[in-house]
């Protein structure tokens, strides 16, 4: 590792508010950045947009100015996934030739084939067979050939998560089975007070059914009488999205055998366009100044200090602006599976999410120390001024990292901890600390020159934060988790206003321990137990409040 004596000098250094002219022009020039990359401009960022495009221009022109090169043959990485699907101009459904309104009426189920289909309905109630229970809703029938399908939703305990039929409950798979039975189409009804209408949501990517599915809407029925639906015509004409993002590659080589990854994402939510804002309104554009201009502003200036400093580092540095973290890590994921480097020769990563809002109470918060524990130990005692740090073992959590953790690679993620203005569009440029912005930016620096050795950083697992244990989720608590945060229990960094867990008293900085009859340890438990609840259930919470054992009670 590099001389501690310079590493004591250089910590000395890291101060919250500017000490000198040079902590000036790094405040001016993180101000630069997320002003451009938070602009009404740029649109959001949303992967695959113009947006995009005009981020990724600036990121390479920055990289050039300050002398760094592709990482192989170009600066950007593209990639294409399938973001879902759009409806085109041919929808339509008439049932016992009444006419059906596109989205208010019914909607084509995110997994529907495409197809029309006309003819004879049969009503097969839940279109479950479950030879282990005995129960096959299609018993005694004949004649289904060529049949479009009347299919309840939900199961004959309604919505109930611990029934024995809730395993059996899959809607693709109930209409595979209908279509092996001879079903041309299916149509989803609700007629259960005790089960809830899906969501339209077509921004899913999701394999398809070899026939057209359809919901109609519980409301509908009121003036529909379902016993009297005899022939449907319908059809189902939707468009898969595909969209290529692309990851922006730097290189600043020291011929050296080793390489550091120093990551953040650039890509945002644009006006919400494919889900996951926390903002109820009018499309508005969500401009992500912290979430993730922050990030990407100081990897720009780690890029800057590690090339200017003339230090020839024993690990050379791949610098990467990362598209579609915010559609499920894909830009980093893309990377990790398609390198360019070789895997084997990636020292560690370095990530950077949401580093622009530090208060001393959420402190900086660091992750992964646990990844690399020998390597890493120095961070538990480390001290930077008037930087309050936080550790954190695990290698895992809802930002890029996580995709290399998997790939075996130490990581450590910094982040100063979610707001009220987390994913909604106020999260704009004036809000950020950007003196303390600066100083964490230094802080890394500081950190990355210590962990300069010439030898490989050992890899260890840690306990993960399985964000994807549960898929589906038919009520929100609105609550903002402390991903830093090691249990036992869930605490809340944030509690949004006007839903359940507002409306409970619950507030930010309560630790939720258990959810009705779930225990919660973390925040995988936490959403294991969300899955099973529905709206309108009442259910007892139990929280810590300041070393206090509190019982509230949810209703959703």
């Amino acid at each position: 590792m590099k001389n501690s004596v310079v590493f004591l000098f250089m910590l000395l250094a890291v101060h919250l508010q500017a000490a000198n002219p040079a902590d000036s022009l790094l405040i001016a020039r993180l101000r630069k950045h997320v002003a451009y990359l938070s602009s009404d401009k740029l649109e959001g960022r949303l992967t695959g947009s113009r947006g995009e495009r005009l981020a990724y221009r600036y990121l390479i022109k920055d990289f050039r100015k300050n002398g760094l090169q592709p990482s192989g043959s170009s600066y950007l990485q593209p990639f294409t996934y399938q973001a879902g699907k759009k409806a085109k101009a041919k929808n339509h459904c008439l049932l016992n030739g009444v006419a059906l309104q596109y989205e208010k009426d019914y909607f084509p189920l995110t997994f529907s084939g495409n197809g029309r289909a006309r003819g004879p309905v049969v009503d097969v109630g839940y279109g479950l067979v479950i030879p282990a229970m005995n129960y096959d809703s299609y018993k005694g029938m004949s004649d289904l050939k060529g049949k479009i399908f009347l299919m309840e939703i939900s199961t004959p305990d309604g919505d109930n998560p611990h029934s024995p039929f809730a395993p059996h409950a899959d809607l693709l798979q109930r209409v595979n089975t209908a279509h092996a039975r001879g079903a041309i189409a299916v149509v989803f009804t609700n007629t259960r007070t005790d089960a809830e209408d899906p969501e339209f949501r077509l921004n899913r990517n999701v394999t398809d059914a070899p026939i057209p599915a359809i919901f109609v809407r519980s409301e509908r029925w009121n003036q529909l009488k379902r016993s009297q639906i005899n022939t449907a015509d319908l059809r189902v004409d939707l468009e898969r999205i595909s969209v290529t993002g692309r990851n922006v590659l730097a290189y600043l080589d020291n011929g050296a055998p080793y390489n550091v990854v120093i990551g953040a994402h650039y890509d945002h939510l644009g006006y919400n366009e494919r889900g996951g804002s926390a903002y109820q309104g009018p499309p508005a554009i969500h401009n992500g100044a912290d979430d993730n201009a922050s990030g990407t502003a100081a990897l720009l200036e780690l890029a800057r200090m590690l090339k200017a400093n003339g230090i020839r580092e024993n690990n050379n540095f791949l610098f990467i602006a990362f598209s579609g973290e915010e559609e499920g890590l894909i830009g980093s994921k893309h990377f990790v599976s398609n390198p360019s480097v070789k895997t084997e020769s990636i020292n560690y990563m370095v990530n950077m999410d949401m580093v622009g809002r530090y208060r001393s109470e959420k402190g900086v918060q660091i992750s992964g120390t646990g990844t690399s524990p020998a390597a890493f130990a120095f961070l538990d005692s480390l001290q930077a001024d008037s930087l309050v740090l936080r550790t954190a073992k695990s290698g895992t959590g809802p930002t890029d990292h996580t995709s290399f953790y998997h790939a075996g690679i130490p990581v450590l993620s910094f982040f100063t901890g979610t707001h009220a203005d987390y994913h909604k569009p106020s999260d704009d440029a004036h809000l950020l600390n950007y003196g303390a912005h600066a100083s964490i930016v230094k802080l890394i620096y500081t950190i990355i020159l210590q962990l300069d050795d010439d030898g490989k950083l050992p890899f260890s697992k840690t306990q993960e934060t399985d964000l994807g244990a549960a898929s589906t989720f038919r009520v929100r608590l609105g609550v903002i988790p402390d991903y830093a945060f090691e249990g036992p229990g869930m605490r809340l960094d944030g509690v949004s206003e006007g839903l359940p867990a507002a409306r409970a008293g619950l507030m930010k900085g309560d630790v939720v321990i258990r959810l009705g009859d779930f225990a919660i340890s973390d925040i995988t438990s936490y959403m294991k137990a969300l899955a099973a609840f529905k709206k309108g259930d009442q259910v007892p919470a139990r929280i810590l409040r300041n070393g206090e054992t509190i019982e509230v009670l949810i209703n959703f």
